[in-house]
């Protein structure tokens, strides 16, 4: 509550000015509200009784109504870093983001060591996208903080949007000596050392995940598996994240298998049609069905740190997903029938847009690769971005494959059956690059500035899909420049001037 030099007021007034401030430090918010706008109405040329009015009210969960009283102490009084803090934060919570912005930035240079300020200001460059000075405002934070957790837990995770996991390590470390184990520390040092290649000590401290209470969790009954011995066990596996990661790591039964276990798998239901070709597979069951008895349990994202992999070692044996005989031979015929018969040099699946924020690629950064001879795009897109084709569809020549395209609940057997007859698929970091990449299809992925971690630093390839290559962006948000080389590539190969 903002102080004030009362005492030159009268006894009345002073009592329920204090009595205002009892309700606010006993938690009766709208109390202390009703009696601070009632000496604001009285003494309207009082900045700290507008003030408290709009702190009282934004404790009370009434962020509207506190915005105009904050506004107005800070009229009559602009050095109120209290009021100017509870602005900037209520703004922040309407995605008001530019205003906040301005907000944290004054409240930043007239109170450098306000409480938890300089985070503030470090969040609204990461949510505006400029990291460079995220990093600098939570280096300043550490300075002003240096035992906030938060602020290098922040630093680490601006690093590593920058390129530098080795410093993005330093500050989860310190932020796991600060608040000792916290999960999502723990968590966040994993992905930073996997996206460095350190998977022995990455895989370890990405366990920290399954403590998170944001992380879906399950509570399966019976026995967690850690590396008891299975020979003539039962081990179910059963899904954790993404559709992309069942795709990507039910390569690991063919690994329980020959370490003598029958291996279960519970899937997310829309997947098991298309999971079922994966091999070594004892059993394989949507969630929501009952399960047979079994002796261990897992979840499928661990399954990296209990049997130690490493970028070296990751299992093998592409393709280990196929698709359906009759499906693909249906959709060759379909294929063909929307080409006239003429079958041009080079098929293209594309795929352009995902669920997380950056990884899409816009569709228009396409529309060179539509005009090259003898190549023709097909659209892998379902759901999300088919405005854009709309949008686009004078300028970007994308052959659409129908309404029924993966209409029915089985989730991708008209993909991998269209991926089959594809040349190339190009896509964005989304579940049909894993998708082709299981079933060793050429698959070209297209990856923002700051990939995921699976895909590490710098590297062109992948360590899980031997017939896959990365593109990655030269600057951070910049499509255009990164489609220009895979444009470039794409007609080189549609000439014969390079390999797959």
């Amino acid at each position: 509550m903002g102080g004030s030099a009362i005492s030159e007021f009268s006894p009345a007034f002073i009592e329920a000015f204090n009595s205002g401030a009892a309700h606010f430090q006993a938690g009766r918010f709208t109390e202390a509200a009703d009696v601070f706008r009632r000496l604001a109405n009285e003494r309207p040329e009082i900045p700290n009784l507008h003030g408290n009015l709009g702190l009282s009210l934004r404790a009370a969960g009434r962020p509207d109504e506190a915005l105009e009283p904050l506004r107005q102490a800070l009229r009559l009084r602009n050095d109120y870093p209290d009021a100017l803090n509870a602005l900037g934060g209520i703004l922040l919570d309407q995605r008001n983001l530019d205003h906040a912005l301005l907000a944290y930035q004054e409240l930043v240079r007239m109170k450098p060591d306000y409480p938890s300020a300089l985070l503030a200001l470090g969040n609204l460059y990461m949510f505006t996208g400029d990291a460079n000075r995220a990093r600098e405002a939570y280096r300043r934070a550490i300075l002003v903080e240096p035992e906030i957790a938060t602020n290098h837990n922040n630093l680490g995770a601006v690093c590593l949007s920058l390129g530098d996991p080795a410093e993005a390590a330093h500050h989860y470390r310190r932020a796991l000596v600060i608040d000792v184990g916290r999960p999502e520390y723990r968590k966040n040092l994993g992905t930073c050392l996997m996206m460095a290649g350190d998977y022995p000590n990455g895989t370890a401290a990405y366990e920290g995940r399954l403590e998170q209470g944001v992380w879906r969790k399950r509570n399966m009954p019976g026995v967690l598996w850690q590396d008891q011995p299975l020979a003539g066990k039962t081990l179910l596996v059963h899904f954790e994240q993404g559709l992309g990661d069942s795709f990507q790591y039910i390569r690991y039964a063919s690994v329980l298998r020959r370490m003598g276990a029958r291996v279960i798998y519970e899937c997310q239901p829309a997947l098991k049609r298309v999971l079922s070709t994966a091999p070594d597979l004892d059993g394989l069951f949507a969630f929501g069905e009952a399960l047979p008895p079994y002796d261990y349990y897992v979840s499928l994202m661990s399954l990296m740190h209990r049997l130690g992999t490493t970028p070296d070692t990751a299992p093998g044996g592409v393709p280990y997903l196929r698709a359906e005989p009759e499906r693909v031979a249906d959709w060759a015929d379909r294929l063909n029938r929307l080409e006239g018969g003429e079958r041009p040099r080079l098929r293209v699946g594309i795929n352009w847009h995902g669920n997380e924020t950056g990884k899409s690629i816009p569709l228009e950064c396409f529309e060179a690769m539509g005009r090259l001879p003898d190549v023709r795009l097909y659209s892998l897109q379902k759901v999300s971005g088919l405005n854009q084709l709309e949008q686009l569809r004078d300028r970007v020549r994308v052959t659409e494959l129908g309404a029924d395209f993966d209409s029915g609940p089985d989730a991708f057997v008209d993909t991998a059956a269209v991926i089959t007859s594809m040349d190339l698929i190009i896509t964005c970091d989304t579940s049909v690059c894993h998708l082709a990449g299981a079933m060793g299809r050429p698959t070209w992925v297209v990856l923002k500035w700051f990939a995921d971690w699976r895909w590490m630093q710098h590297r062109l390839d992948s360590p899980w899909y031997p017939t896959m290559r990365l593109f990655r962006q030269a600057r951070a948000n910049d499509w255009a420049e990164v489609m220009g080389r895979v444009t470039t590539q794409v007609a080189a190969l549609a000439t014969g001037a390079m390999t797959r």
